[in-house]
This record gives C-alpha cells, sequence and structure tokens, in this order.
C-alpha cells in the first residue's frame, strides 16, 4: 500500500513538473534576443485592442527588445487572431499558446498582462502597462505611472527595475 502511494506521488510530481516546462520552440525564440516584451492578448478583450497599438509602438521604439503577443488556449480561429492583429495595427509575432503551457508557467491570470523576460526565460517585469486603467471600463484620459516603459529602460541599463511587478487589470485568463 506505502509502495503504491508513493509511486502515485512520484508519479504526480512528474507529471506536474513535465506541464510546467516552457515549450522548446518558446525557448529557442527567446533565446534569440537578451530580452522578449511579452504581451499576452485575447482577441475579444476590449482592453487587449486598447493597448495593442501602444505595445506595438513601444517595441518599435526599443528594436533591439525583441515583442511577442501570446495567445493562450485554443478558442480562436486564424482569421480571428489575423483580423485583430490588423485592426489594432499589432506589429510584433504572435504565439499560440494552446495548451497554456507559457501562461502557467509565468503565472498569467489576465489579458493583457505585460512582461519583460530576459533570454533564458526569467522574469524582469510583470504586470500592467501603465496606469491608464483603474478596472475593468474604466480608463483614465491622462496617466504618470509607465510601468512597463520603465522597466524596459532599467533592463537596458543593466538595472533591475523598481518596480517588477504591478496587480494586471484585465479580462481573465481561464485555463
Amino acid at each position: 500500500m506505502k509502495n503504491t502511494s508513493l509511486i502515485l506521488i512520484s508519479l504526480f510530481i512528474l507529471v506536474s513538473c513535465q506541464e510546467n516546462k516552457i515549450p522548446s520552440n518558446f525557448k529557442k525564440l527567446l533565446s534569440q534576443h537578451k530580452y522578449t516584451l511579452v504581451m499576452f492578448l485575447a482577441p475579444d478583450c476590449p482592453l487587449c485592442h486598447t493597448l495593442s497599438t501602444p505595445f506595438s509602438k513601444l517595441n518599435e521604439k526599443y528594436p533591439n527588445m525583441q515583442g511577442i503577443g501570446i495567445i493562450s488556449g485554443n478558442y480562436y480561429s486564424a482569421m480571428e487572431i489575423n483580423h485583430f492583429a490588423t485592426e489594432t495595427a499589432f506589429k510584433p509575432a504572435i504565439f499560440r499558446d494552446n495548451s497554456y503551457q507559457i501562461a502557467r508557467q509565468l503565472n498569467a491570470t489576465v489579458t493583457p498582462e505585460f512582461y519583460i523576460l530576459d533570454s533564458t526565460g526569467n522574469i524582469l517585469y510583470q504586470g500592467m502597462m501603465d496606469d491608464r486603467i483603474e478596472r475593468l471600463g474604466s480608463y483614465k484620459q491622462q496617466w504618470k505611472n509607465n510601468y512597463l516603459e520603465d522597466a524596459i529602460l532599467s533592463v537596458r541599463n543593466n538595472l533591475k527595475p523598481k518596480i517588477e511587478r504591478t496587480t494586471p487589470i484585465g479580462c481573465s485568463l481561464e485555463y
């Protein structure tokens, strides 16, 4: 009885560890640049529509950092994703995370949620782009905190960001 329990616990731990690994094709993508800007997005999320263009512009402003949009799950067709990218002028590559492996590994909770990752996948910043969104459905016309860009500037200067994490506001990322 004890041996069976021990085997089951070992198997559970092994399976859990396997599920949380970042996929090799995403690791390869990260390894191509010193830093990667990531935006978890969903084509039907109004906040993603609002922040996709500013994210693209931010990525263009810092061309030495790779930008990637990540869509987790398999709810959206290629046509929906293409329509979203065209409509919002989203320029970075879009990576499909069909089985939520990347979302789980990075502990993504909402869309949009922003990250700065180093070439090995370590999280240097996680959270909101800025403080323009107070809560769902409430936007500021002017905002004073540009969390993601401030973190980019710190990382570019080989410094730890002053603010490494903010609590993102957005559409729930359902696993």
